[in-house]
């Protein structure tokens, strides 16, 4: 497949953040339970296409964004994976975009002739002191096609997943241009896990994952979970040629991500499994919560079956509810993290039966958040991003939500083991 795969290499770089938050960080300890009103002040920008750029390569633009997600690595360290290109998708050269839809993209300023002979890339910053200084970015991995992170998810036994989503350089066609038939399966979006033993310092090259459809496989950074038997599960959406919906499919590792199989592929008779994000109850069902219309569905045999619960996080016929993040704190209350206009919270006392009336997040960025660590004592760290185009920033933002389950608190992004 002609994958690059570099190591981290240097020590990273201590970068100050805006002074006030510097200064506020430095007066909280791990225990503090001060609360931050502003979310100006309360998010720190990782990285971006004006803060802490990755080094100049071929086919870097502003679009520094999508954040993956972010974890903790088995020695302390937080590490957070992201993209790196020159758009909302970065197609690597040579690249072929049907001309009618070309047209368009390039009318809403989108750069196609950007000279990228790889496309994007998926890269990292990482931070030794709790996400006070982070690393300049570096790469994880540069596929000879555009690549992005979805997630990043540590297993029990330690070993670190990147999960990859690959994307062919054709859009806008029902199946690929000839000169393409032969780019990842003749797909348009194909699925990639690669596996680190040693915190997340190197990486095995990428696996591919046959998909479960013919047409493409995505997913979008919504975090694995591990049961309690050790078996990981991680949820995509793919299309079948000439389908009008997409589907939703729960792969299932034992062997902490070395090999993986569909256990599930769900399927909605009028609407789409779209960028679904599963969760386990206190009571051992999953919960899954899907683009575009919060659709919530349970599963009671670790999701080989699920069943529409009827529920929905948003207002039926409201805008759509893209990249949702799903969690359940200790005393089962759920919580829903997605943009929907921008970035917002819902809260679930049911299991997830009903929810919430949105709550501001961060109204002045798209969101599109990535995977969360969720902190000892309930605090939620998240990254996301600022925009859908570039230029770009990868923003962290930490907050909980308040005892009486009404409302969330922003604290300082500082966060204890």
């Amino acid at each position: 497949m002609g994958e690059k795969v570099r190591h981290e290499a240097g020590t990273p770089l201590s970068l100050s953040v805006a002074t006030f938050l510097s200064l506020a960080l430095a007066t909280h300890d791990a225990s503090s339970a001060d609360k931050l009103e502003d979310i100006q002040q309360a998010r720190v920008c990782v990285t971006g296409a004006d803060h802490n750029r990755p080094d100049p390569y071929p086919g870097l633009g502003d679009f520094i964004g999508w954040p993956g997600g972010i974890e903790r690595m088995p020695n302390g360290d937080l590490l957070l994976a992201h993209s790196a290109g020159y758009w909302h998708s970065s197609f690597a050269q040579p690249r072929q975009i049907e001309p009618s839809l070309r047209t368009d993209w390039l009318a809403s300023g989108w750069p196609l002739d950007f000279p990228a002979p790889t496309g994007g890339r998926v890269m990292a910053c990482r931070s030794t002191d709790n996400g006070k200084t982070w690393s300049k970015p570096f790469t994880i991995l540069d596929h000879r096609l555009d690549d992005g992170a979805h997630a990043v998810f540590k297993c029990h036994d330690g070993t670190v997943l990147c999960f990859v989503g690959v994307q062919a350089s054709w859009y806008g066609y029902k199946k690929a241009p000839k000169a393409f038939e032969q780019d990842i399966d003749g797909l348009n979006t194909k699925q990639f896990v690669l596996r680190s033993t040693d915190g997340g310092k190197t990486w095995s090259e990428p696996l591919g994952l046959d998909s479960p459809g013919d047409f493409y496989e995505r997913a979008h950074g919504g975090r694995p979970i591990q049961l309690a038997s050790g078996a990981i599960l991680w949820a995509t959406y793919y299309q079948v040629a000439g389908e009008k919906y997409l589907r939703g499919a729960i792969r299932r590792s034992d062997d902490s991500g070395k090999t993986w199989k569909v256990i599930s592929r769900i399927v909605r008779p009028d609407n789409n499994i779209d960028e679904p994000a599963i969760a386990q109850l206190r009571d051992g069902r999953l919960v899954l919560v899907t683009r575009p219309d919060g659709a919530v569905f349970h599963s009671k045999d670790s999701g080989v079956t699920w069943t529409d619960s009827g529920a929905r996080v948003v207002p039926v016929g409201s805008a759509k509810l893209k990249a949702p993040q799903l969690l359940v704190l200790r005393d089962g209350t759920v919580v829903a993290i997605a943009s929907w206009k921008n970035l917002r919270v819902w809260i679930s006392t049911d299991g997830g039966q009903s929810w919430s009336k949105d709550i501001p997040l961060d109204i002045s960025s798209y969101g599109y958040p990535g995977s969360y660590i969720l902190g000892e004592d309930d605090s939620i760290l998240l990254p996301y991003c600022a925009s859908g185009r570039a230029p770009n920033r990868v923003y962290l933002v930490r907050f909980r939500v308040n005892d009486e389950r009404t409302g969330i608190e922003l604290r300082p992004v500082h966060l204890s083991r």
